[in-house]
């Protein structure tokens, strides 16, 4: 008889004791263990800013005015089919003016741009940069999550910290994202978003 009771409360203990947790949450783990920050500052640091990938902003605005599909395939990244690209450019010019949401740059051959330094969201820089891709990570959520430390990295502590010294009539060069469409209209100021900004010489 003891020896029953014995076995029953083991049996008892034993299955309080085991549980199935769902499997969203084991997945929510793994996907928590991905150190997305940490990746993001070697992207930024060790991958776009050391990159080549640039086009001159005067060539690509040329290029893409006299063959589109060209330009498009030669310099842009396109994630699916449509008429739009991303582009990894390198523009300089003059700042003309400096406000709180950027600056606005002309070039010596007169192409106005202006550089977003206040909102710099989305994936136009990660897609620009081409060093990444969708098929890298398991879902579209860790991918986008990805786009998010990366603009968090240059918005809030390298865009800042290269603004300190840049003011009205400075030469500049900018390093920065652009996404283009090939029905675009040619009027439009170009909108880039920086990933770097130094003083030209």
């Amino acid at each position: 008889m003891k020896k029953g009771i014995f076995i029953l409360i083991l049996l008892i203990l034993g299955y309080n004791s085991v549980y199935f947790r769902k499997l969203s949450e084991v997945r929510n783990q793994k996907q928590s263990s991905f150190n997305f920050k940490a990746f993001a500052d070697s992207l930024y640091y060790q991958g776009i800013l050391k990159s080549n990938h640039a086009v001159e902003l005067s060539q690509l605005m040329s290029s893409a005015q006299s063959n589109a599909d060209s330009a498009f395939k030669a310099y842009g990244n396109r994630l699916g089919i449509g008429n739009s690209a991303y582009f990894m450019i390198k523009g300089e010019g003059k700042v003309i003016e400096k406000e709180e949401s950027g600056l606005k740059v002309v070039t010596d051959n007169n192409i106005v741009f202006f550089v977003d330094t206040k909102y710099i969201f989305g994936n136009a820089i990660r897609d620009a940069s081409d060093l990444v891709k969708l098929t890298d990570f398991k879902t579209n959520a860790d991918f986008n999550k990805l786009s998010e430390e990366l603009n968090t990295i240059i918005r809030e502590k390298s865009i800042p910290q290269d603004l300190k010294s840049i003011h009205v009539g400075d030469k500049i060069t900018v390093h920065g994202a652009t996404k283009l469409s090939k029905q675009q209209d040619k009027s439009l100021v170009l909108n880039i978003l920086p990933v770097k900004i130094s003083k030209s010489e």
